[in-house]
């Protein structure tokens, strides 16, 4: 899932400035049909060559609330586009989040409130964003939140609790596949060591991650408990930036014998 911000200060229009896009992106939870995040504001602390203590800036965002389940597998939505100093790097992301943040799961009918937890009651900060603003170069950075392990409960309450990463857009790797058939299919996982990545296939059976480290990621294609199609485990290689698509395309569930 994927929000986008754009930012730049007007004021540096005639100093060759940067441009900065923030998109928001989510792993899939196979037990959430919806999450709703209530976002109030967006800052980003950068440095620069001298300033090395740094500085929190506020972006140009009048808040709103997003459905993450509705952004997975590429699908982006831009919350700021604005000009921005250039020459300073982003080390850190802060999200300040509102009080209407709620879920929906497969088995529930309406949707269930969500308390913030402690540690984010001042604000959901990411670190080792590290991404430098050169001028007049658009740069996109993305926030991936893992829904899965976003949400905790506890003696009956319902807590978010964000799992989140940032990176360039341009950084890392991409991986694209499709599985059929449709039905069959609840969830796409890869798996990195501890990196654990997760979606749910598109209507035609695609999906996609990006923003992933080279090397070897063990790839599984998981069926819908009690159908007659098994699950699928296989591993693949990434290079640094490659855009690989798997074949064949699609990748078939097999059958799978009655239990």
């Amino acid at each position: 899932m994927a929000l986008i911000i754009t930012s730049c200060d007007k004021s540096d229009t005639s100093n060759n400035a940067a441009r900065l896009r923030v998109k928001l992106t989510d792993a899939a939870s196979v037990v959430i049909k919806e999450l709703h995040i209530d976002i109030d504001a967006v800052e980003v602390f950068v440095t620069d060559s001298a300033n090395t203590d740094g500085e929190w800036m506020s972006l140009d965002y009048s808040g709103g609330e997003y459905n993450l389940l509705a952004l997975m597998n590429g699908k982006t939505v831009q919350l700021v586009d604005q000009y921005f100093p250039a020459d300073k790097s982003v080390e850190k992301i802060r999200l300040t989040l509102g009080d209407n943040n709620r879920v929906l799961s497969i088995t529930n009918t309406t949707p269930i409130p969500l308390q913030k937890s402690p540690e984010i009651v001042n604000g959901l900060v990411i670190d080792n964003v590290e991404v430098e603003l050169a001028s007049n170069i658009i740069t996109s950075i993305i926030i991936d939140i893992n829904a899965a392990l976003s949400i905790r409960e506890s003696n009956g309450n319902w807590f978010l609790q964000p799992s989140a990463r940032a990176f360039a857009e341009t950084y890392g790797a991409q991986l694209k596949g499709y599985v059929s058939p449709r039905e069959a299919s609840s969830l796409v996982a890869i798996v990195q060591e501890t990196d654990t990545f997760m979606t749910i296939p598109e209507s035609d059976g695609m999906f996609l991650f990006f923003g992933l480290n080279e090397g070897p990621w063990e790839i599984h294609l998981v069926a819908i408990p009690g159908t007659i199609y098994g699950d699928t485990v296989f591993t693949d290689t990434l290079s640094v930036g490659q855009k690989k698509e798997l074949t064949p395309k699609p990748i078939r569930l097999p059958f799978s014998s009655p239990q």
